[in-house]
């Protein structure tokens, strides 16, 4: 039991009931009484002693780690290999879908990439084509320029004969007239300059026709560029094709492969949430097939512990857990974790510790609830008195608490974590005599005494009852209090 509040409240409360019947059980042998109306105290010692400190509380006993084995790809049921409890080893297969239509989508995958990747190889050879068109029209251009450029030489040339021919016709026309030359001469002079001219206008007109072909190879280049362009830009869109059906390929082959659900992990079956011809649709969700356990052995107590006790609890500390199935077998764990995600429940707040157990008997199954008892504390030869005189304060006359030392309320009984202070009654000066004191650990019977005016042997009142006494007369106990069973 926890030495918090809570846990020392459930405890005293049975304290107090069994106070209650063994005070009855001591009426009769009570000797001594108060001067004043036959009040009889119940005292406890205080004495030395061991005390070990628990937190109980209840868990549900799980599997330290819990795979659900889904389907990625919908389909429906054709095989099942295994049922619940069977124990599967990783990569064994738990399960088949009916792989038909996967069957069929990779095989027109398969198609469609033998297709993009033809049609990648004839956009290759288009652009071998352009790029020898493209050689050719430069070629050509070149050949015709050589062409212009001759062309243009010859038209030079006979302009220049032209020009001789006419000087010699204009310079020999004089002479012709003065007689220093003859008339023959003369009609050489123009014959000659007539064919030079004729020559002329046939030498220019074969440069403007070597113009025309160049500008025409010119032309033909630039088309043969843009063919070598558009042909790339064809194969590239191939390529890209050929990437696409690769990838619609390789995403067919892997959903073929995921009609056989396989196991993940060493482990056992713990449920089967499909049967065979049933349906599995995994449009929106991943649905659950199969969920596997790695290893029942080694199982976790997700242990329920309130926030009063939360902060005696740490990883590390060792725990006992039993079970309904098994009462008399206790099970050692050690506390592993201690979440810090609250659980509020009708403003109830509580903290998951996660205890781990190893039972290499197998007889912890998922799902048991237990009792778990976490050792928080251990105190050996410490000063120690009953829980029960935590909560006792004297009855005034009616009955009623008497009014707690240090204010004007009743008294209320009042018990802590260790560290807090509390008030003890204890016999002496014809009335309880309130004592402070510190306490510690408490294991649900006794609490420690961390300090506090009180030692060894002193008697420490529980419970107090009204009975027939011996009147003002009669002989009173030590110091004017009678002691109870003790």
């Amino acid at each position: 039991m926890t030495p918090t509040s809570r846990g020392v409240w459930r405890a005293a409360v049975a304290v107090v009931l069994i106070g209650a019947v063994a005070t009855g059980a001591a009426w009769g042998f009570q000797r001594l009484t108060t001067r004043r109306g036959g009040i009889r105290y119940v005292t406890r010692p205080v004495a030395y002693a061991d005390i070990s400190a628990s937190v109980n509380e209840t868990g549900t006993v799980n599997p330290v780690d819990v795979v659900q084995v889904g389907s990625q790809v919908s389909g429906t049921i054709a095989t099942l290999n295994v049922d619940y409890n069977s124990k599967v080893t990783k990569g064994e297969v738990l399960a088949t879908l009916d792989p038909t239509t996967f069957r069929a989508a990779v095989d027109q995958a398969t198609a469609s990439l033998e297709a993009a990747q033809s049609s990648a190889a004839a956009t290759q050879s288009g652009i071998l084509q352009a790029r020898a068109g493209l050689e050719s029209a430069a070629a050509n251009l070149r050949q015709v320029q050589a062409n212009l450029r001759s062309a243009q030489a010859n038209a030079g040339k006979a302009n220049a004969q032209l020009a001789l021919a006419n000087l010699t016709v204009t310079r020999d026309a004089p002479l012709l007239q003065q007689g220093f030359i003859a008339q023959n001469q003369m009609d050489a002079d123009r014959t000659a300059a007539a064919a030079s001219a004729e020559d002329d206008r046939a030498a220019q007109d074969a440069a403007l026709a070597a113009q025309a072909q160049v500008a025409a190879a010119e032309a033909q280049l630039r088309s043969a560029q843009a063919q070598v362009k558009t042909s790339q830009a064809q194969a590239a869109a191939s390529q890209h094709q050929v990437a696409s059906s690769a990838a619609q390929l390789q995403q067919a082959q892997y959903n073929f492969s995921r009609t056989v659900i396989t196991s993940p992990i060493d482990g056992v079956v713990m449920a089967r949430n499909v049967s065979v011809g049933q349906t599995v649709a995994a449009s929106f969700q991943t649905p659950t097939l199969f969920t596997l356990a790695t290893n029942l052995t080694n199982m976790q107590v997700d242990t329920s512990v309130d926030e009063a006790d939360v902060g005696n609890v740490r990883p590390g500390e060792t725990a006992h857990i039993s079970v309904t199935a098994f009462p008399n077998v206790s099970f050692a764990g050690t506390v592993q974790q201690v979440r810090v995600n609250p659980t509020v429940v009708q403003n109830v707040v509580t903290y998951d510790a996660v205890v781990i157990v190893q039972d290499t008997s197998g007889r912890l199954l998922p799902g048991m609830t237990a009792q778990v008892a976490i050792d928080v504390g251990t105190r050996t030869h410490v000063l120690t008195l009953p829980i029960a005189a935590l909560l006792y304060r004297p009855l005034a006359a009616g009955g009623a608490p008497s009014a707690a030392p240090g204010n004007g309320t009743p008294g209320v009984p009042v018990a802590g974590a260790p560290g807090s202070q509390v008030t003890v009654w204890v016999p002496g000066n014809g009335r309880p005599q309130a004592v402070p004191v510190v306490i510690g650990l408490s294991d649900g019977q006794t609490v420690e005494i961390a300090s506090g005016n009180i030692h060894d042997g002193d008697r420490v009142i529980i419970a107090q009852v009204r009975g027939q006494g011996r009147g003002p007369g009669g002989p009173p106990g030590p110091g004017g209090l009678g002691p109870g069973g003790g």
